[in-house]
């Protein structure tokens, strides 16, 4: 091609630029016969890639209004679910607080009794021990009267006489 420039007369590289008068109509031939061959390789992969980018574009944007609808639907959830976990807490406190006042309300029942046992106990320890000093007593005394008598009378009283006196004594006492 640089040999055929160089022989066609010194204009070299003009020449090829040059478009004479034919040029007006071969240009627009072959642009109209070459379109189709164009749009085929050159105009049609270059739409379908534009296409296939809007595609994904959108395909992509529908994903991520999906996930995001998904996101909201599980930060409800999860905010429910949070939720009803704050209610089944308080409930068990309450629970809980209720079961503690019915131990408490049990505890001093319990308590109460013991000590009412415990009263009731000491009343009938004491009561036992009265009764005993009080028969300790009336010996001493059957036995001080006995003494009295026996230095008045000058005579001992037999067993059987203190006996039957003791008798006597805590029948006039339990009368009174």
């Amino acid at each position: 091609m640089i040999h055929t420039l160089l022989i066609s007369g010194g204009n070299g590289l003009g020449s090829l630029l040059e478009v004479g008068s034919s040029g007006i109509f071969w240009t627009p031939l072959i642009f109209v016969l070459s379109l189709p061959f164009m749009w085929m390789f050159v105009f049609g992969p270059i739409t379908k890639a534009l296409e296939e980018r809007e595609n994904s574009s959108r395909s992509a944007a529908a994903a991520a209004e999906a996930a995001r609808e998904e996101t909201e639907r599980l930060k409800s959830a999860i905010q429910e679910d949070l939720d009803a976990a704050r209610r089944e807490a308080a409930k068990q406190v309450s629970d809980a607080k209720a079961r503690a006042a019915d131990r408490e309300k049990e505890l001093m029942a319990a308590a109460k009794e013991e000590a009412e046992k415990e009263r009731a106990r000491a009343k009938a320890d004491i009561e036992q021990s009265l009764n005993s000093a009080r028969e300790i007593l009336r010996n001493e005394a059957v036995q001080l009267g006995v003494g009295v008598a026996e230095q008045v009378i000058r005579r001992e009283f037999s067993e059987a006489d203190q006996s039957r006196l003791v008798a006597d004594f805590q029948k006039e006492a339990n009368l009174n």
